[in-house]
């Protein structure tokens, strides 16, 4: 079965995997205790914290490790001071979106931005959340964005979860205040994630309890999984050497849905080599996805944390207003290096021959 849904989550890595078989008897005591078994728990915990820092080109005193890509997005986005106001993307994630609208709840002004649309003046004390690579169609916002809003005044934080493996990451060169990836979208397992908070920066922890994460994070960590990231991460160079060869299988999908009448999007600037949003005229996303399925490939309609809704994509709806018909029948076909070869392209591209003109006229 063709596994194309690489952007909700990517196949456990063998690194990953081959690490966590080496941790388990250790990985399950408290890091926080001070006996031998917690030392030698805290040991590979702090050896993976070192790992997602050299990712990100960034000090692992300034890594703050999370439950996910989720609660790294809450923590930087809610833990903030109170800015001025909030400027986001319509095609923000829905990790995004929930911080953001607490801030209103409070009687912050938000501001969520069209399409690729440019910052707005005046940001003196705001805070911008950049959605550096769109979840659904891997379009890329331009990088200028953030050194901009940073130069202007604001406090920026950089959703990264669908740009760590994709994109190479420098948190300096970035010249931003924090920084959110995840696990699970690099050939890690769920349940881990990371955020890079500038040292200067103010954070609240959004989970309070124990001093856990120099004070930012309660909660004791889950070992094993992180163990999983770190190795993950210490893998990205094979993973980012490898998106040229998926942008290719990606461009072959791409040419066999124009093909069938489909209509790509996000595809105006740059995108990662990794995702392909299409829509195709006469199909609703939430019948394309099924009957897909039940084919034998597998895509979705955009996040995973959304699905099951029948509400239109909103990222692709805030790209073509004018064409609602793109939002309502948008799909994802997201790839990746593991499980993926030639053969599960071509047998990809022969289900999307099969299903796609079953579509009504």
């Amino acid at each position: 079965m063709p596994y194309l849904d690489h952007h909700a989550a990517t196949p456990l890595s063998a690194a990953a995997a081959a690490a966590m078989a080496d941790a388990r008897g250790a990985a399950w005591a408290n890091p926080s205790s001070v006996h031998g078994p917690g030392r030698r728990s805290r040991a590979l915990l702090e050896n993976a914290r070192q790992r997602v820092a050299e990712a990100l080109g960034a000090s692992s005193a300034d890594i703050v490790f999370t439950s996910g890509g989720t609660e790294a997005c809450d923590l930087a986005i809610g833990g903030g001071p109170r800015p001025t106001r909030v400027i986001t993307w319509a095609l923000a994630h829905p990790a995004v979106h929930g911080p953001v609208d607490q801030w209103a709840a409070l009687g912050v002004p938000v501001e969520r931005l069209a399409g690729t649309a440019p910052l707005p003046a005046d940001l003196e004390g705001a805070l911008v959340v950049v959605p550096w690579v769109d979840h659904e169609t891997g379009a890329i916002l331009d990088r200028p964005l953030a050194e901009a809003a940073r130069a202007a005044g604001a406090r920026v934080v950089v959703d990264a979860n669908q740009a760590l493996g994709r994109l190479p990451i420098d948190v300096d060169a970035l010249g931003v205040d924090a920084l959110a990836i995840a696990s699970h979208k690099v050939g890690g397992p769920a349940g881990a994630g990371a955020l890079w908070l500038r040292r200067d920066g103010a954070l609240e922890p959004r989970l309070s309890g124990g001093g856990q994460e120099r004070g930012r994070r309660g909660g004791s960590p889950g070992v094993l999984p992180l163990v999983g990231f770190g190795a993950a991460c210490a893998a990205l160079p094979d993973r980012l050497e490898a998106m040229a060869q998926v942008g290719a299988w990606r461009d072959r999908l791409q040419a066999a849905a124009v093909a069938l009448g489909g209509v790509v999007n996000g595809a105006e600037g740059p995108r990662v080599a990794s995702c392909l949003n299409v829509s195709f005229r006469g199909w609703r996303a939430e019948h394309l996805v099924p009957a897909l399925d039940l084919e034998g490939l597998a895509v979705s309609a955009g996040a995973a944390c959304s699905s099951g809704t029948t509400e239109p994509s909103p990222g692709v709806a805030s790209l073509y207003p004018e064409e609602p018909w793109r939002a309502q029948s948008a799909v994802r076909l997201s790839l990746g290096p593991e499980g993926l070869d030639g053969m599960a392209i071509d047998e990809a591209i022969a289900i999307l021959e099969r299903v796609v003109p079953r579509a009504r006229p």
